[in-house]
């Protein structure tokens, strides 16, 4: 447990000594809203409608921006390749580089999401909804993610192609937010969708961290 401790320290000093690296996800998200808002207009029907989906992927993509740095900066140091020859596990080493992420990356977009949902004129229901789904999806999301910068790790300029190997993998637990979503804007059951996606989480903290640790030993042994 220290090397995770460690490993996440590690990355909280790396992302203070570049805020760029969670700044300009934070920034990317912000501009993807707004240019939502100017594509519908002011009609508070049509925001409420679709306030939630837009603001799901504009998380989305910040994150598929984000993604491509995971592990970069380890790999073109050698960092990584002293993780494969040390007695510690890849195993805890992408399971700590997802959780530092995840802070890094979602935990202020959850913030902000009751802020931009009241511009928005969503209901507190509907705000506490949306903070849920996105805090439900958003650590499958990042566990995927870190596959496929797993996998592209050496290739140069690998955000586009993080993207088509993820977003395939992206389908259910997008349905099942969305379905969340639409659940609570008609009063309905959202807990169905609250186990379903928790599910989702378990299965992808079960395989993921797996997948990513053999692509991470595969890239630093070649």
């Amino acid at each position: 447990m220290t090397f995770f401790y460690r490993t996440i320290a590690r990355e909280f000093l790396n992302y203070r000594r570049k805020p760029g690296l969670f700044l300009n996800p934070l920034i990317f998200f912000g501009l993807v809203v707004f240019l939502f808002v100017l594509g519908l207009g002011p009609d508070e029907a049509k925001l409420n409608q679709a306030a939630s989906i837009f603001i799901l992927v504009a998380a989305l993509l910040s994150v598929l921006m984000s993604a491509e740095s995971a592990f970069d900066q380890d790999y073109e140091e050698g960092s990584l390749e002293l993780v494969v020859v040390s007695s510690n596990s890849l195993l805890i080493y992408s399971l700590a580089k997802s959780l530092a992420h995840w802070v890094v990356t979602f935990l202020p977009l959850i913030l902000l999401v009751p802020f931009i949902g009241i511009g928005l004129f969503l209901d507190v229901e509907q705000i506490w909804v949306l903070c849920l789904g996105i805090l439900l999806v958003s650590p499958t999301i990042i566990l995927l993610a870190s596959v496929g910068a797993a996998m592209t790790i050496s290739l140069p300029r690998n955000g586009v192609l993080i993207g088509l190997l993820v977003l395939p993998f992206y389908v259910p637990p997008l349905i099942f937010v969305t379905g969340l979503f639409e659940a609570a804007l008609l009063k309905q059951n959202v807990f169905p969708y609250v186990y379903w996606l928790t599910g989702l989480f378990f299965l992808a903290l079960g395989l993921a961290p797996s997948a990513t640790s053999a692509c991470l030993r595969i890239a630093a042994e070649d």
